[in-house]
């Protein structure tokens, strides 16, 4: 009977050390994108199709993004609007966080 308590004590031990306070923590330990490359990982999801990976593809009449002379907030404006055959990305992006990142990628393939 003293065996059978103290192994019943010794299991509900261990399911008591099995919470998810571990899974927390590895979580938190896994490395986070940085800015650059949430930049290009969004404008490859969305942008390259048309505009390439290199920003000079050009397909369905895509401007070469290599050549943009374009401020922050021109390229801002067309992101969230869309121009000509672009369709607007604000909702796509979801935040202007994503749309600053992408916009730092963009400029980052320029000449």
């Amino acid at each position: 009977m003293v065996l059978t308590r103290f192994l019943l004590f010794l299991f509900v031990l261990c399911l008591g050390s099995c919470g998810t306070g571990n899974a927390s923590k590895n979580e938190e330990a896994l490395p986070s994108e940085t800015p650059a490359e949430k930049g290009a990982s969004l404008y490859t999801v969305n942008c390259a199709s048309c505009h390439g990976e290199d920003g000079k593809l050009g397909a369905s009449g895509a401007k070469d993004l290599t050549l943009s002379k374009l401020s922050d907030n021109q390229i801002k404006t067309i992101l969230k609007k869309g121009k000509n055959a672009m369709p607007p990305m604000a909702d796509i992006l979801e935040n202007n966080e994503n749309i600053d990142v992408v916009i730092q990628h963009i400029k980052s393939l320029r000449k």
